[in-house]
């Protein structure tokens, strides 16, 4: 049991920090919000954006900082590692802030994510699989393709502060039961500030997280995750890492999959996510944001049970891997479609009704 290796003032001081970042992160985003629509910095409506109204999308930079504030307040100890992914999610962030305002090519955006990684796995932060070099660049791999994985499922209002909210806070109790009680208090933190967030960003949303948001909240949940689990045997952290980010890493799996197989560059976007299989297949975004983190829990918490041994990893890691390819390949013929505000969607309707009635 959690309570049977931490303290009950350990879990007091944890809480304290979730409270404190989704109160923090609830306050800045809103500032965030006018200060984006002050400048202008918001994403217009258009054919395949479901917004009625310019939407800001600087929601990210609250949500790092309603995070980092209480973690930095109220840890009572510190490591390395968990300084590192805390420095190096600040500069994906910024990075995200910077394509928010002016694009960013993405071999600019890949080179910075790259460093940010590096710094992270420099400090210990790898698996341990074959040793080496080659650890070392497979977790920097790892690190920077779940964060953008976790960019691209910022799609449909609602769905990546779900997703992340779930992933850390299942991780937050991973590292709790493993006795990390300083990553728990990180990774509770970033969950209520996910939380937070979503008082503005549920579906319609008043604000997005752009770039920053996705980026900071990926990054850090892939280099956590690795930290949490990185001291156990690789037959473990395998499964264990790709179940904590099953449901991004399906998605830009799918994406890639659909682009390559209609003959599109991966990098042109389309109506080929998880969410617009969904909406295709009926679901609001309201709908889509719950299935998809009802989705994520699930594989969440089987993941923490690896971790922990309640689940054998030579068994998770066939059964994972099989479900995911089974899962691509029955998602990859379903069509697509972006969800479509209701106001747009009546005037489509009669402009659709129109064009038929004088053809």
């Amino acid at each position: 049991m959690i309570s049977a290796v931490v303290s009950g003032e350990s879990l007091t001081v944890v809480a304290s920090a979730g409270a404190a970042a989704f109160v923090l992160v609830a306050v800045f985003t809103e500032f965030t919000r006018r200060f984006a629509l002050r400048l202008k910095i918001v994403d217009r409506p258009g054919a395949y954006r479901p917004h009625r109204r310019p939407t800001p999308r600087l929601g990210g930079p609250a949500v790092a900082a309603g995070t980092l504030l209480p973690t930095t307040a109220l840890a009572g100890e510190w490591n390395l590692q968990l300084i590192m992914i805390m420095m190096s999610g600040v500069l994906v962030a910024l990075l995200g802030v910077i394509h928010d305002c002016r694009r960013l090519r993405p071999a600019w955006r890949l080179a910075i994510e790259s460093v940010a990684a590096t710094l992270v796995v420099a400090s210990g932060v790898r698996v341990e699989i074959f040793g080496a070099w080659i650890d070392m660049a497979g977790t920097l791999l790892w690190i920077v393709f779940v964060a953008n994985a976790f960019a691209m499922i910022d799609n449909t209002d609602g769905v990546l502060g779900g997703v992340g909210a779930v992933g850390a806070g299942i991780l937050a109790v991973t590292a709790l039961a493993s006795g990390q009680t300083a990553f728990a208090l990180f990774l509770f933190s970033l969950a209520c500030g996910c939380v937070g967030f979503a008082a503005h960003g549920w579906s319609p949303a008043r604000i997005r997280m752009g770039k920053a948001g996705p980026l900071f909240i990926g990054f850090t949940l892939a280099a956590s995750a690795v930290a949490v689990s990185g001291q156990a045997g690789p037959v473990t952290v395998v499964p264990a890492l790709l179940l904590f980010a099953f449901v991004p890493v399906l998605d830009i799996c799918l994406a890639v999959a659909t682009r390559q197989r209609a003959g599109r560059p991966w990098l042109l976007a389309g109506p080929d996510h998880l969410a617009h299989r969904c909406v295709a297949a009926g679901l609001t975004a309201r709908q889509v944001a719950l299935v998809m983190s009802a989705a994520a829990t699930a594989t969440g918490l089987l993941g923490m049970y690896v971790m922990l041994g309640r689940v054998p990893g030579a068994v998770a890691l066939p059964g994972v891997v099989c479900a995911g390819a089974g899962l691509l390949a029955f998602l990859v013929r379903m069509p697509g479609r972006y969800p479509v505000a209701p106001l747009r969607a009546r005037r489509l309707g009669r402009v659709t009704a129109s064009a038929e009635g004088r053809g």
